[in-house]
Parts: structure tokens; sequence; C-alpha cells
């Protein structure tokens, strides 16, 4: 009963109980912010590695049918909250050789955009060639390697680019990639049987346009339209299929690989799903896609000065463009 109205006691006692709640509060709370981290970490880095997963096919796919004569190097993952980056360099072969040509990034995630990231165009020389208003250019990567353009066969030109004649010019320990364009399409098989033995074919550029549209570009002079231009692709621009694998050697049924890639490419939800669907559209039919419905418009070949010069004159071949020029060792 003393200490029933001691009250000095209860306080002391009232206090104590308080401090065991409050520890036992923290150390609840603690508990639940600690598994509810892990949880959350473990959540998004399962769905990181499945957005960068998807996005990175999708991506990889892309490189199968377009970027001329280029493959993908080495890469690095940056992941972070729902998305992260994606660090990626680029290489050819020029005649055995690996030829780093730069590097890029692309971001995927729940809050960006899955697509590539691009450098600067600016200067000029840096941005890709896209009219034959840029013929008289020489435009350029980020290495300061020369870009290769590919001319319509359907198109009445009125500049065209004939590198094949700048061959004299070249040291003969030169090796190179030269982008031909042809006269009209040819099925691969018509086209490769074309082209000399002793050059190496590496790429073959794919039609995936209709010859029937209209394919000019607007002059335009304070909001008037003064011109026109006729319409060209640059390597970052076409569609085609590599006759070489990453590893430098021969592709085991590249034409059927490509043919793949684009369907695969039409089921996956993507930023490029819709392109994929307008290539297989294009190149296929309504009918599908198929081998037997490729038709080639141009190649990317290799060779050193002396091998390229059996291209010249040859009347197949409408235009030439050289890319990259390296040593032979």
């Amino acid at each position: 009963m003393d200490n029933l109205f001691n009250t000095e006691q209860m306080t002391k006692t009232m206090k104590k109980a308080q401090r065991r709640a409050t520890w036992k509060t923290i150390f609840i709370t603690f508990c639940v912010l600690i598994v509810t981290l892990s949880a959350g970490k473990i959540a998004n880095d399962a769905i990181t590695r499945f957005l960068q997963s998807h996005a990175q096919n999708s991506f990889y796919t892309l490189h199968q049918v377009g970027r001329a004569n280029e493959f993908i190097g080495t890469t690095k993952n940056y992941p972070g909250i729902l998305g992260g980056e994606m660090h990626y360099k680029t290489f050819k072969f020029i005649e055995g050789k690996i030829v780093p040509t730069g590097d890029d990034t692309y971001g995927y995630g729940f809050f960006r955009d899955e697509k590539v990231y691009e450098g600067s165009t600016f200067p000029l020389p840096f941005g890709k060639s896209g009219s034959e208003q840029d013929v008289d250019v020489q435009h350029y990567n980020e290495l300061g390697q020369r870009e290769m353009l590919f001319f319509y066969p359907f198109i009445d030109y009125q500049k065209m680019r004939n590198d094949l004649a700048l061959l004299p010019e070249m040291d003969d320990h030169k090796i190179m990639e030269v982008a031909l364009s042809f006269d009209k399409g040819y099925s691969m098989q018509e086209a490769l049987a074309k082209l000399p033995k002793d050059v190496t074919t590496t790429w073959l550029w794919v039609k995936d346009v209709n010859e029937v549209d209209d394919h000019t570009g607007k002059i335009e002079e304070n909001g008037k339209v003064v011109g026109s231009y006729n319409v060209l692709r640059s390597e970052q621009d076409v569609y085609g299929f590599s006759l070489l694998n990453p590893n430098g050697e021969v592709a085991e049924n590249p034409a059927e690989q490509f043919v793949r890639a684009i369907s695969t490419g039409t089921r996956q939800k993507s930023s490029l799903q819709d392109e994929y669907k307008r290539l297989e559209k294009e190149i296929g039919g309504a009918d599908g896609l198929s081998v037997n419905d490729l038709v080639i418009y141009g190649a990317v070949v290799t060779g050193d000065k002396k091998t390229l010069t059996s291209l010249q004159h040859l009347d197949f071949i409408k235009a030439s463009s050289i890319g990259v020029i390296t040593d032979k060792y």
C-alpha cells in the first residue's frame, strides 16, 4: 500500500516502461526497415535485370539487322533504381583485323526511354549523312573514321560517290572497307557471284523500302519549299546482315539469322517494335518474311589497294564509298 501511493516509485516504473517501449519500437522499426530495404533491393535487382535483359536483347537484335559491318564488343552495365545504363564499344573486322569504332550508351527502365543516346552532331562532319547534298562533305565517326554511304539503285542522283577512283592515291600497306551500291536489286546468290573472289565480302545491304514511294526531301527557305534532294543512306541507317560472326569467322546461314532477328523484334515489346514490323512488311510483304524475299541493294567489301582495284569499272556497281582505313598490321 505504501508503494501504491509512492509517486516517485511510480514515476520511475513508468519511465522504465516507456524506455522499454521506445527501445522495442526502435528495434521493431529497425527490423522492418532492414527487411523492407532488403526486399526492395532484391525486387529492384530482379526488375532491373529483367528490364536490362529485355532492352539488351532488343538492342542486340538491332545490330543483327543493321549497322553496316559493325559488331558490339565489350559492354558494361550500370544498374540503378528500376533501370540503368549500358555502356558498350563497337568494332569492325577489316581483313581479319579488329578495328575499334567508338562507344556509346543506351538507357533502360521505367524512368527513361529505351534508345541509343548519340553524341553531338555538331560540327557538321561528325553528323551522319542523309541526302545527296552531303556527298561533297565527308562525314566521320567520333574516332575520325570515314562514314560509308549507300545509294538506292532506283534513284537518279545528281551527285554520287566513286571512292574507288581514290585507290591510286592509297598507301600499298593500307586495308579498308568499301560500301558498294548496285545498279539494281539482286538475289543473295547473284550478288555474291558478281563480286570478285579476291575481295572479302563482309556485309550485304537489304532492300527495306517501297521503290514507288517518294524518296526525296524538301529544301525550305523562309518557310517556303525552294527545291528538293534525293535521299541516300548512311552506314548507321541501312539494314542488312553480316557474312561474318562476331569472332570474325564465316557465319552460318546469315540470311536465316537476319530473318529470325526481324521476326523476334516484331514480338519484343520495345521502342523498336514498330520498326521491326515495318521491316517485316516492306521486305516480306503480306505473306510474311522469308529468305527468298531478300533483295540485295549493295555490299561492304574489304581488302587492300591491289585487290580492291578489281572492282573498278564493273558495270553493276553504281556508287562506292570508302569507310574505315587502317594499317595491315
